[in-house]
């Protein structure tokens, strides 16, 4: 064996060593999902008047959550957490701050809350595809509802679940809270060496921004916290820059990842309101 082959084996070994783990347990580092307790899903009905959404995907069964203006509602909005939250986890603080004249659809993950499966960025599109459809049907925008009347809100790996069903179902207008610029830069923030190349799970924010701006007028908020301890608040900074055209950003001063809805209720509250009125406005 040669001088270089001989020298090469032990990189090799120490980088499968290092780097497979990543491969193979990287669904661990991005998802947390976890059930409903008991009888949350019930209290939920009665205390906001909600309508769960059913429908099947390759994963399985899928439950989504409807509350807001069911019966005329101006618009519908698309509503996606954090990895480790649930959907309904946004039910009361939308129920006190988002706009009233709205209905609002909150989705699960597959493997998340009721919902069956395993999440992946293809499955969460899958997703989308199904509930967004029957959740317009449901409150009288029929089976393919108006882009116009349709707005997205998302946090963090919700963020990019959203822009997922934007780039979908065309919808420009919409409020992005603490969005990361892709899970490959997640990648190297989180283990110090560009390791984008390993990521199979695949969540690209400033490719979809670009694909949603080439469509035509836009009008997207970022809401970032400037002490964001979680998703920098120069990668918020960075999804707004050089898109100025279409992408608004907020900086929340001595925000945090996930305080923005409990201690800058107000400010996040106004940027829904400022997207309510959609792009072009």
């Amino acid at each position: 064996m040669c001088l270089g082959v001989r020298l090469l084996t032990p990189l090799l070994v120490v980088a499968c060593v290092l780097f497979l783990p990543l491969v193979a347990c990287q669904s661990m580092l991005i998802y947390m999902p976890r059930p409903y307790p008991p009888s949350t899903v019930d209290e939920w009905r009665r205390s906001y008047g909600g309508e769960v959404v059913e429908f099947t995907t390759s994963q399985g069964r899928q439950r989504a959550f409807l509350q807001g203006n069911l019966e005329s509602p101006g618009n519908l909005w698309i509503v996606a957490g954090g990895n480790a939250t649930l959907a309904l986890d946004w039910s009361s603080w939308l129920a006190e701050h988002a706009p009233g004249e709205d209905a609002w659809l909150l989705v699960d993950f597959p493997g998340y809350g009721e919902s069956e499966g395993r999440p992946n960025p293809e499955r969460i599109g899958e997703t989308f595809r199904e509930a967004i459809p029957a959740a317009a049907e449901s409150v009288g925008m029929g089976a393919r509802p108006d882009p116009s009347r349709l707005r997205f809100f998302g946090h963090s790996l919700g963020a990019a679940a959203c822009l997922i069903a934007a780039e979908e179902f065309d919808i420009r207008s919409g409020v992005l809270v603490s969005p990361f610029t892709s899970t490959m830069e997640m990648s190297r923030l989180l283990f110090g060496v560009p390791l984008g190349f390993l990521v199979t799970h695949r969540f690209d924010n400033e490719a979809r921004l670009d694909g949603i701006l080439a469509g035509g007028p836009a009008d997207i908020i970022i809401v970032h916290g400037s002490h964001d301890e979680v998703v920098p608040a120069r990668m918020g900074r960075s999804l707004a820059e050089g898109r100025e055209e279409g992408v608004r950003l907020i900086e929340v001063e001595g925000g945090r990842h996930n305080d923005i809805g409990v201690m800058h209720g107000e400010v996040l509250a106004r940027a829904l309101e400022e997207a309510r009125g959609g792009a072009g406005r």
